[in-house]
């Protein structure tokens, strides 16, 4: 997917190691004003492009589900949550 600079955007991974990697240099706390400034800024962006790719895995997110005649229907789903496969059991 090109951005509007018509650079590639990175893979998930691929930004999340980067953003990773500013936050490690800006809490060194070793650099001038300006260069902090300028990793913020890429920061920020990365963050932004990160959350929107979360967004739309999420949007594609499916699980699957019993129909009332038992049978496994696929749902779209909004929301991603983890539950136990023991939340189901009674004691």
């Amino acid at each position: 997917m090109a951005g509007r600079s018509g650079k590639k955007a990175p893979a998930f991974e691929e930004g999340l190691a980067r953003l990773e990697a500013i936050a490690a240099q800006m809490e060194g706390g070793s650099l001038p004003m300006e260069e902090l400034l300028k990793l913020y800024e890429e920061g920020m962006s990365l963050s932004e492009a990160l959350t929107h790719k979360l967004d739309e895995a999420q949007s594609r997110m499916r699980e699957v589900q019993a129909s009332p005649q038992g049978e496994p229907v696929i749902v779209e789903t909004d929301v991603v949550r983890q539950e136990s496969l023991l939340d189901g059991l009674e004691p």
